[in-house]
């Protein structure tokens, strides 16, 4: 899709599961066994969709999927399947040195799988420079035991990688920007783009499917689950008002939408990326 002189591509980088008591929290079985199906593990599957901004001069990746990363026991915990990989995707729109930017929602590791190393232990992305709030670093580099299972542990942040460490809400390149949300980890951001009169929000895992545009369907792995809450009306009615293109980067059917009616009642209308 073009944005003025900017072209946005969705990539994606395969697919992963999720239990459902994980994705949908306090939701009732009784309501969301209506719209999504769980397999015989009893586990959602989850897309991975990646926006790839080609912009006049530069070009920036919001987050960069499970990669190649996860050992042998996350790749069968999470039943990872690569229908896709981003990786050769990049290459074959860009490449990979022609990437500037991996603005990241969060360092979780189905957002970060490609950010850093490849798999045989090589620099990704070797121009890019690596964006995240200073308290998502902390807490990828300080896992507790609740939050270990989620970060992964065979990545080293170290000098080899050019490192953004930002704080609160702020500006990454022309029109692009960041509001940072808390909500899923204290150091979740949502990013926003906007050239052309035409804007895009990606809303990270706060609003990781079409499903939970409900205000209060908020997964169990929220950290801050009433911070998501705030945050998500915040974005909605921006979203509205702005008639942003809206990114839900875990939905496999719906997965970019402009909002409708208000932050209580929303209804979407799907749009291709």
């Amino acid at each position: 899709m073009k944005f003025g002189s900017t072209e946005i591509e969705l990539l994606a980088d395969g697919s992963f599961t999720l239990e459902v008591g994980a994705c949908f929290g306090v939701v009732p079985r009784k309501i969301w066994s209506r719209v999504v199906k769980e397999n015989e593990n009893n586990r959602v599957r989850m897309a991975l969709n990646i926006p790839l901004i080609k912009a006049h001069g530069w070009s920036a990746l919001i987050d960069t999927g499970v990669g190649s990363r996860p050992d042998e026991r996350m790749k069968k915990i999470y039943e990872i399947e690569k229908e896709t990989d981003l990786m050769r995707q990049v290459e074959n729109s860009i490449g990979q040195e022609n990437v500037d930017y991996i603005v990241h929602s969060h360092l979780h590791f189905d957002h970060m799988g490609h950010s850093f190393e490849t798999a045989d232990g090589r620099v990704s992305f070797p121009n890019a420079v690596r964006v995240a709030q200073k308290d998502e670093y902390h807490n990828f580099r300080n896992t507790n035991e609740v939050t270990r299972g989620s970060y992964l542990s065979n990545v080293s942040l170290d000098g080899r990688f050019n490192m953004s460490e930002i704080s609160g809400s702020v500006r990454i390149r022309d029109g692009l920007r960041v509001v940072k949300t808390g909500g899923h980890t204290s150091g979740h951001q949502a990013i926003i783009y906007e050239n052309g009169g035409k804007g895009l929000i990606y809303f990270g895992d706060i609003v990781p499917s079409t499903f939970n545009l409900k205000l209060p369907y908020i997964t169990a792995i929220d950290t801050f689950p009433l911070d998501t809450l705030e945050m998500k009306k915040s974005l909605f009615k921006l979203a509205i008002e702005k008639q942003y293109v809206c990114v839900f980067n875990h939905d496999s059917q719906v997965k970019t939408a402009y909002l409708k009616g208000d932050v209580n009642n929303i209804e979407i209308e799907p749009v291709e990326l």
